[in-house]
């Protein structure tokens, strides 16, 4: 996936940015929709030995490492289970004080930066407010709203929209139905998350019972409440459950059916408080 298509706006504006020299030590990227191909290629741009006009080459060894990931000074750090630990971003401390093995610069990227614990998220702004030594730290979130605001008030927070032709287009080149492309360009944040949702064998048949339960819904709510055993067994965790939910909001959407999407939205609220999810289900179709 080539950046300049994801973000065409935000590739420019780094571009220039990188041409003038003029990169923060701290961002927080929010929204998923190419935020870390950026970062990704930012942190090339950083370590790159042969920068063509300050952009990444590529292909030199500190390019493809930092593509892989692998690179010595760039410091990745993802949840553990559900949430980023303070013992992982203590870890971080002794890289904010010393410099980097192949020279001055170093970056760390911290994924789904609202994870963190708050004892984390306290530990990295101490950081954050007094780096000793060449370092930019990127903070990815998906929940803006959940980042303390003493961070977000020390990174400059760029906005990825997400691009939904885009996405809809890369379903389809993928061999997703158009069906299926449309639907999952609307509900995920990212083109890896809708490609791995997309492939999985679950997806395919339960989005084909959901879109059988729509339609006996505008018939009958007898036999969509019947039928409500075969959507419940299919979507049984709380990942494909969530996807459910999103996928019935768009598909109610599509037949302009309003009140079923205020009761969905309810119904969602339900499940978040530890409803079952076929009592929430119940709940749309009585």
């Amino acid at each position: 996936m080539e950046l300049a298509e994801i973000q065409p706006q935000l590739f420019k504006q780094f571009s220039k940015i990188l041409q003038g020299e003029k990169l923060s030590h701290a961002y927080l990227f929010s929204g998923g929709f190419g935020s870390f191909e950026l970062a990704i290629w930012l942190s090339q741009a950083l370590f790159c030995q042969s920068p063509q006009n300050h952009l990444p080459c590529g292909h030199c060894r500190p390019c493809r490492l930092v593509a892989q990931q692998e690179f010595t000074d760039l410091h990745l750090v993802e949840p553990e289970g559900q949430m980023i630990k303070t013992a992982q971003i203590r870890e971080l401390t002794q890289v904010f004080s010393e410099s980097g093995y192949e020279g001055k610069q170093q970056v760390v990227l911290i994924r789904d930066a609202e994870k963190m614990h708050p004892n984390a998220a306290n530990a990295l702004l101490k950081s954050i407010e007094e780096p000793e030594t060449q370092i930019v730290v990127f903070l990815l979130t998906n929940n803006e709203n959940m980042i303390l605001e003493t961070i977000k008030s020390r990174t400059q927070v760029i906005h990825f929209a997400k691009n939904v032709s885009y996405l809809q287009g890369f379903l389809e080149q993928k061999g997703l139905l158009k069906t299926q492309a449309e639907l999952l360009a609307q509900i995920c944040h990212s083109p890896d998350e809708a490609l791995e949702i997309g492939q999985q064998n679950w997806f395919n048949e339960g989005l084909q019972k959901l879109q059988h339960l729509v339609k006996l819904l505008q018939k009958s709510g007898d036999e969509a409440f019947l039928y409500l055993r075969e959507v419940v067994e299919l979507f049984d965790d709380k990942e494909k459950q969530s996807i459910a939910f999103e996928l019935l909001l768009q598909l109610f959407n599509q037949e302009k059916m309003s009140p079923e999407i205020l009761k969905t939205f309810q119904a969602i609220k339900m499940w978040k408080s530890n409803v079952r999810f076929e009592s929430s289900l119940n709940f749309i179709v009585l």
